[in-house]
């Protein structure tokens, strides 16, 4: 059996415990047709880069198993198949980290992944580019006048 991390996203208004049972139901599939699986967690509720089937932000979960191709193979279409999945990645690893995921490690400093946090989903960025010119050219000024 080689081993294999899986991450998907769900939908974004799915709750956290219809998620969690989602990944646990999946567990449990890989478990009962063979399968093993190290870890399976719930990494919370994050913006996605971009909108995928009309969301904005979607639950991750990860599974890291080892497991045959023909389970991997059937896990990855019912994954396509289920309707709360929007993205799944299905991954082979020579082996898994000893230490947290970076899904894990960034919630756990409190970083929600990306600008869209503090601007707003749109792309708009924090800063134009003319402020921070404009900055830039403060900085420049005051350091000349002193």
């Amino acid at each position: 059996m080689s081993l294999y991390e899986n991450i998907f996203i769900g939908r974004q208004d799915l709750s956290q415990q219809q998620m969690e049972a989602l990944g646990v139901s999946l567990c449990l599939f890989v478990t009962q047709n063979g399968g093993e699986v190290i870890r399976g967690e719930y990494c919370g509720f994050r913006w996605l880069a971009y909108p995928v089937k009309k969301n904005r932000k979607g639950h991750y979960y990860i599974i890291q198993m080892k497991a045959n191709s023909a389970l991997v193979a059937e896990l990855n279409r019912i994954m396509r198949i289920n309707e709360d999945i929007i993205r799944h990645l299905i991954v082979g690893v020579d082996k898994f980290a000893d230490h947290d995921n970076l899904i894990s490690q960034a919630k756990a400093f409190g970083d929600d992944f990306g600008p869209m946090r503090d601007a707003g989903y749109r792309g708009a960025r924090s800063k134009t580019a003319e402020s921070e010119q404009e900055e830039v050219q403060g900085a420049v000024v005051n350091e000349v006048q002193e």
